[in-house]
């Protein structure tokens, strides 16, 4: 005995499909993603930057179905906040690791300025 096959329950009245929902939620989540990870950086950044190109494909697609973009707005304010977070943190990495170079090079300056000193000082005596 074979059955037909089933078809799928009708949508509800008035419901349109939404062809970007589940990359929104996917965009989404990956936003979500790259703000937890911000402490390490190369998960992060990468999860944000495809979680934003995501989320931006997302309301392109649900604009042009006229489906509701709530997903892909949040997915969109979540990647930016974790790009622009992670990207102040490298820069500050950065300038933090120019700082400490010069200060050590400051210090290797002053240590050769004071070896040239005690070198001087017992032919004077």
């Amino acid at each position: 005995m074979t059955e037909a096959p089933q078809t799928p329950p009708p949508a509800a009245p008035g419901a349109a499909p939404n062809p970007g929902k589940g990359l929104g939620i996917a965009g989404m989540v990956l936003g979500i993603v790259g703000l937890v990870l911000i402490c390490w950086p190369y998960v992060g950044l990468p999860c944000a930057i495809v979680g934003l190109i995501l989320s931006i494909i997302s309301k392109k697609k649900s604009k042009a179905a006229n489906a509701p973009t709530g997903m892909a707005t949040a997915g969109m304010v979540l990647s930016i906040i974790a790009i622009a977070i992670l990207l102040i943190a490298i820069i500050l990495l950065i300038v933090g690791v120019s700082i400490f170079a010069s200060k050590v090079n400051e210090l290797q300056q002053m240590d050769a300025n004071m070896r040239t000193l005690l070198d001087f000082v017992p032919k004077l005596l």
